[in-house]
């Protein structure tokens, strides 16, 4: 830890050399780089943060700390950390924790402390949407409650039994059955051949199915209804506002219905129309269009090519010509990336992994604007009637408070409106 905090101070130390002595040392809208991008150091009011690229790491101050290293694979905050696939630990509400290493687990819940050590031996309490989890030299024996209902695996998945709220058993794939009573009911024989289904029988829109796979499929509720018959070779599906058609995995299909209408006739075209809702494909996967709104609000989606995208949203546009360039606007905000390696948007791959690869940078917004290129070979900043402009450490021309400035080789000699600097010493000007 001592480590980092020397790093930050030596970032801080005032020097003339320090900001603009490129590639050692430079400066791009208030973030100091170092050794070309691969060090990067931002330090505000509120926030301090510092990426080490060449171990795709990364730390940031706010909510309390959070550390990215070796990225994708781990991340550190006071609620998760992890490094896959060796670690993951995580810490909840009401003191609840879960931590687990390699094939040794352990935590706290509600219902108290619980240990495991895969396969052997281990019990877990409210995790993966359980009361309780359990097993002994598994795939052998294992159990899981949940909802009043209890189901014991013996050699794991071929034989379970279950009791409680549910009552069954099964010996799979030849037969099983398994019943809530008033709320669903499975059996099946030779699985996945013969399967029938009661479920929903405590509301209004009970469903009963039946699969014969793969020479008869149907769902039938009393406002819906689907049927297949040869699947994948036909399909109906029919309630109260539509009816499709369906044909080869759907490849082929006719939709009609107030609700909704489309038809499709892969690869060459489909279109969906649902409400103010639109989908529609031509010669997939070369172009792709969705439309829909949410509230008032319009949302519109393009693909070119699978990774060439176009979106917008509210205040938001953001286009991916993958892997040329990409372009970003955020209420008044403007970002251009070239090139570009992803075709979409992730925060941490941005901030740690994105500068390494981006050989042209621009920022522009409300009175500002802001270019690099090459990795700060040369750079441009403008902010009101102010600006700068730097070639490397070769020479930086500016404009400050409406007074010209200038610094070649980084400060060997250079003037501005207070100082005149001669072999990287300042001298006030009378």
């Amino acid at each position: 830890m001592w480590r980092i905090f020397l790093l930050l101070f030596i970032l801080n130390f005032p020097c003339t050399l320090h900001a603009f002595f490129w590639p050692l040392s430079w400066e791009f809208e208030q973030e100091k780089r170092f050794l070309g991008p691969l060090i990067s150091y931002q330090n505000d009011e509120e926030n301090t943060g510092i990426t080490v690229r060449p171990l795709l790491s990364s730390y940031d101050s706010r909510d309390g700390g959070e550390w990215n290293f070796i990225y994708p694979l781990g991340k550190s905050n006071k609620e998760k950390s992890y490094f896959v696939p060796i670690y993951l630990s995580k810490s909840m509400a009401e003191g609840e924790s879960d931590t687990a290493f390699t094939f040794l687990f352990w935590g706290k819940s509600k219902q108290g402390r619980y240990f495991g050590f895969f396969p052997f031996f281990g019990t877990m309490y409210d995790r993966f949407g359980a009361d309780e989890l359990g097993f002994l030299a598994w795939p052998i024996y294992s159990y899981k409650t949940a909802e009043g209902a209890t189901k014991r695996n013996f050699l794991y998945p071929f034989f379970a039994t279950y009791s409680g709220a549910e009552t069954g058993f099964k010996a799979w794939p030849l037969y099983g059955t398994r019943e809530r009573m008033g709320e669903k009911k499975t059996t099946f024989f030779l699985w996945p051949f013969f399967v029938k289904q009661q479920r929903d029988l405590d509301t209004d829109e009970p469903i009963d199915a039946l699969n014969v796979t793969p020479f008869y499929m149907s769902a039938v509720s009393r406002k819906r209804a689907s049927y297949s018959i040869m699947w994948p070779i036909y399909s109906y599906q029919k309630d109260e506002d539509k009816v499709k058609h369906g044909f080869f995995f759907n490849l082929f299909s006719k939709t009609e219905g107030s609700g909704e209408t489309g038809y499709s006739y892969f690869p060459f075209i489909s279109s969906v129309k649902k409400e103010n809702d639109t989908t529609l494909d031509i010669l997939w996967p070369l172009y792709k269009e969705t439309e829909y709104y949410i509230e008032n609000d319009r949302y519109l989606y393009r693909r070119i090519l699978l990774w060439n995208r176009y979106l917008t949203e509210k205040g938001r546009t953001f286009l991916s010509v993958w892997p040329f360039f990409e372009y970003r606007k955020e209420k008044d905000e403007h970002t251009v990336y070239i090139p570009t390696v992803l075709p979409y948007k992730e925060a941490g791959w941005d901030r740690i992994a994105r500068p390494l690869l981006t050989l042209y940078e621009q920022r522009t917004g409300p009175d500002r604007s802001a270019v690099s290129v090459l990795y700060g070979l040369f750079t441009n900043e403008k902010k009101g009637e102010d600006w700068k402009t730097r070639f490397a450490f070769l020479l930086e021309v500016k404009k400050e408070k409406g007074h010209f400035g200038f610094e070649f080789l980084s400060g060997l000699l250079g003037m501005d409106k207070t100082h005149l600097k001669i072999l990287f010493i300042p001298f006030k000007k009378e």
